[in-house]
């Protein structure tokens, strides 16, 4: 986890992109719908070495005579300073609000698309080899073989998955904040990590 303190937080679904007009310019951005969520728990240092926020979204309450009785789709927790502990209790709800009118960029992490098990070419650019008189080496990446250690290096560029990892953009800005349809929408400048409905973590620091 980041050391950074979190100033305000929250967890938003990625929805479609779209375009606005900001100031006579036409601006591509990313709308991101707000999801219901709660404070569950506090971490403290004297317990868990860090103060955090545990914040847990999209609670659905299930058969309580097999014993279940509420279970969220998605957590996630906050490390922020003792006044905000203080100020937000568990059982305490999160909205929109929380971000102040005056701020004006954010921080988000989301996991980015699956993109399957890809070449050399596609995952770290490699240029082609030759594509003629034979050669059957047009996408095959460099010799990997070592006199020492006679093993292949840690790190070796090579063929493997692509995506599903955890990407975090700076400093994304905050173009417009609305209701739509009963819906807070929260619509941010360019492209945001993962696929349309996928959960978006925005931090402000």
């Amino acid at each position: 986890m980041s050391n950074k303190l979190t100033k305000w937080g929250l967890i938003l679904k990625k929805q479609e992109m779209t375009q606005l007009w900001v100031n006579d310019e036409l601006v591509p951005v990313t709308l991101l719908k707000l999801v219901p969520q709660e404070v569950v728990r506090h971490k403290v240092i004297s317990k868990d070495g860090y103060n955090a926020l545990v914040v847990w979204a999209e609670k659905k309450e299930l058969n309580k005579d097999k014993g279940i009785k509420v279970r969220y789709k998605y957590m996630t927790e906050f490390k922020v300073d003792e006044d905000l502990l203080n100020r937000y209790q568990p059982g305490q709800i999160l909205t929109l609000d929380v971000i102040p009118e005056d701020v004006e960029k954010v921080v988000l992490t989301g996991i980015s698309k699956w993109k399957g098990f890809q070449g050399v070419v596609r995952r770290f650019g490699f240029s082609w080899g030759p594509e003629t008189h034979g050669s059957q080496f047009h996408r095959h990446p460099w010799g990997i073989g070592n006199r020492k250690p006679r093993r292949v290096n840690k790190w070796h560029p090579l063929p493997w998955h692509m995506g599903l990892e955890k990407v975090t953009i700076k400093n994304v800005k905050i173009v417009d904040r609305f209701k739509l349809d009963n819906e807070e929408l929260l619509a941010v400048k360019g492209s945001v990590p993962g696929w349309y409905g996928w959960y978006v973590k925005l931090e402000i620091r």
